[in-house]
């Protein structure tokens, strides 16, 4: 197979997620977990002890509808939001709230107590939204950062390439390649977000970088090859052809390293805690669509690109 020859399915296949992944965070926007917008969450199971004194006794367990709970923090007029509430196991929920001060969380705690039954407390965790909010403008600037900071690590690496081709397309082409990764993957993790309720916080951020560094790496490993392939350029041989030799020069070789850390992932996923899972998923997606990108979009469109300049 010619993989430079068919870019124009590749760059067809690529638009097309992207453009999915824009719409749909256009429509669903970002489901931001409490990491980003603060508040307080609680885990908790509901129980109701006939006779705590009778260890021959069971639980007599009570069976709480999540309407039950939505209905009660309807009532709270000091809530300004409606919670989040989801079911987990029989009579257990996870329940987001509103930054509340801890005297009011105590209070709504005690209600729910005598309204709807009393509970065990699993988990409760608890940021300030201020820090939601600072937490957030970093996780942005760090995946800025680590953009422009990869664009001009490439240039300086290319900066000797020869005049047949400006060294600054180089750093180019690797970051359309990494807006490319981030955006497919921001696009499938907002629409999880939308129908499973699935939340963006630091685990995603830190995936997503992880991303962009295997992406990275796996993008100037083909692009270091084309530029040493273009120094011993025959005359006969065309820029295309060059860029073809180099991809299928790197092309086992990006695969077995993709292959090599898709494995233990794929068994993280599938055998590792439900803590880790959303975030192993973003790494293993992550993964799979930076090493598409690398071989099928970042080096092709460097022919695209001379071939366009040529033709001005």
């Amino acid at each position: 197979m010619n993989i430079t020859k068919l870019r124009k399915i590749w760059f067809t296949i690529s638009s097309t997620l992207v453009l999915i992944s824009i719409f749909s965070i256009l429509i669903f926007g970002f489901n931001f977990g409490l990491d980003f917008t603060g508040g307080a969450r609680w885990q908790i199971s509901f129980y109701n002890e006939k006779n705590l004194a009778d260890e021959n006794t069971e639980k007599d367990i009570k069976n709480i509808n999540k309407t039950d709970l939505e209905k009660f923090f309807s009532s709270q007029k000091i809530l300004t939001q409606q919670p989040q509430i989801q079911s987990a196991e029989k009579n257990s929920f996870l329940i987001t709230i509103q930054d509340l001060p801890d005297k009011d969380i105590q209070g709504i705690s005690k209600k729910l107590k005598k309204e709807i039954g009393e509970f065990n407390e699993i988990s409760y965790q608890k940021v300030d939204s201020q820090i939601g909010t600072s937490f957030k403008k970093k996780a942005i600037q760090a995946i800025i950062v680590a953009l422009a900071g990869i664009i001009i690590f490439v240039a300086f690496s290319f900066r000797k390439i020869p005049k047949v081709i400006n060294p600054w397309r180089f750093g180019t082409v690797a970051i359309i390649a990494l807006f490319h990764d981030i955006l497919i993957v921001l696009g499938i993790f907002v629409f999880l977000g939308y129908f499973t309720n699935l939340e963006l916080d630091l685990s995603f951020i830190t995936a997503l970088l992880a991303t962009l560094g295997f992406s990275v790496n796996d993008t100037i490993v083909i692009l270091d090859r084309v530029r040493e392939n273009i120094r011993y350029q025959k005359a006969s041989e065309t820029f295309e052809h060059t860029i073809e030799n180099s991809i299928k020069q790197t092309l086992f070789r990006s695969i077995n390293t993709s292959i090599s850390t898709f494995l233990p992932l794929l068994a993280l996923l599938f055998f590792g805690a439900d803590t880790i899972f959303y975030f192993v998923l973003a790494l293993t997606i992550g993964i799979l669509i930076g090493t598409y990108s690398s071989i099928f979009l970042a080096a092709p469109l460097l022919v695209s690109w001379k071939n366009w300049a040529d033709n001005k």
